[in-house]
């Protein structure tokens, strides 16, 4: 069994799928009968998008990974959640769902085990610089291959965060990181470097990459379907900030909305946008709901619960060629996520128009403001 153990030489990263038993070989050293090679796994592949119930295996432990795998249950998915045993048995205080702890595992399954044979689909969804390089291979070319369903994994998904980021937001500070930040810029680059050479997202229609801005929210405190999609409201206590807990409340209530843009992207701010805003918007309450209601976007920050329903979204569409044209059914290799400011997810019409149609959305005109058609009165 591929394990995750929770301390490791700093040289690599904080957690890392690792050798911890007889069961853990690199690719080709272990005697099985059941052997596919790595590009067997790109050419037996058939179907590229996965279905409901079929299995999803998430790794790479963090608040983001539990969005998903609340978000992959929604959608009929059976996500299986991959992480050391102490964070499984603390996921319990944030989940709140004894079927996703129940299907947790330490590792990738050996014969036998649960999801052994059914596994469809595989998600790399750490929020910090904790996977290396070695991960992508280590996973998707397992000597084992009768791991996967029929023809090898239907659909992989890399996270990764935008390269350019406008604001330095700081971490949750849930996972401590002890890189520092040109260390953590390195272990990204690696990370998706090996994963955009393999040939999962090099070839055919199984691998897409979903980029994210600087991550806020993912708990329950907002629009009612966030009660079976967030994770406990103790999350938003991590960082022992007071501020930061109604920021991230914030993006739960007011930020669910969702920008796709194509490619490493982000959504810059035109240079006299505060300018017209500070100049139409005299009253500072007024201005302030102004940013928080109609599409108002995101330069570089998302909501979890928008980058978590984005990887489910992508799970279940193929990943069109580069320079095809958009369609509601397919989703582009390189992908980021970004939020925009709605009170609610995206209905399935919308994700249809966002992955046929990506790009950043407007920045809005403050003149054209009216209050009232918001619900807010003014004395």
């Amino acid at each position: 069994m591929l394990v995750l153990r929770s301390c490791l030489t700093l040289s690599a990263a904080l957690l890392l799928l690792c050798p911890s038993s007889t069961a853990f070989v690199q690719p080709g050293l272990k005697n099985n009968h059941h052997h596919r090679s790595s590009s067997a796994l790109s050419a037996t592949a058939t179907a590229s998008s996965l279905s409901k119930n079929d299995a999803v295996l998430l790794l790479g432990p963090g608040f983001l990974q539990l969005n998903i795998a609340k978000a992959a249950k929604a959608a009929g998915l059976r996500p299986v959640i991959v992480a050391p045993q102490q964070k499984i048995d603390s996921f319990s205080q944030y989940l709140n769902d004894d079927d996703l702890i129940r299907d947790a595992t330490i590792g990738i399954p050996d014969p036998g085990e649960p999801f052994y044979g059914e596994l469809a689909g595989v998600v790399f969804c750490a929020e910090e610089a904790i996977l290396p390089k070695t991960l992508i291979s280590q996973v998707l070319d397992w000597k084992d291959q009768d791991i996967y369903c029929k023809g090898g994994p239907k659909r992989v998904v890399a996270c990764a965060p935008i390269t350019d980021k406008v604001n330095n937001e700081k971490s949750m500070g849930w996972v401590p990181i002890f890189n520092n930040d040109k260390k953590e810029k390195q272990v990204w680059n690696e990370f998706v470097n090996s994963y955009n050479s393999h040939p999962v997202m090099k070839n055919g229609s199984q691998g897409s990459l979903i980029r994210f801005g600087s991550l806020l929210g993912g708990s329950v405190d907002g629009a009612d379907e966030l009660q079976a999609l967030g994770l406990d409201e103790c999350i938003y206590k991590m960082s022992l900030e007071n501020y930061r807990d109604l920021k991230e409340r914030s993006f739960d209530r007011y930020r669910l909305g969702v920008q796709i843009l194509s490619g490493d992207a982000v959504n810059i701010k035109p240079p006299n946008q505060e300018k017209m805003e500070k100049s139409a918007i005299k009253k500072g309450e007024v201005l302030e709901a102004f940013r928080a209601v109609g599409g108002y976007p995101e330069q570089d920050r998302a909501n979890r619960h928008s980058v978590a329903q984005a990887v489910v979204q992508s799970l279940m569409r193929s990943t069109r060629p580069v320079g095809e044209s958009g369609s509601g059914d397919t989703v582009e290799k390189e992908i980021t996520v970004l939020s925009k400011c709605i009170s609610q997810l995206p209905t399935a019409d919308e994700w249809d128009d966002l992955f046929a149609n990506p790009g950043c959305q407007s920045w809005p005109d403050p003149a054209t403001f009216v209050p009232e058609d918001y619900g807010f009165e003014l004395d």
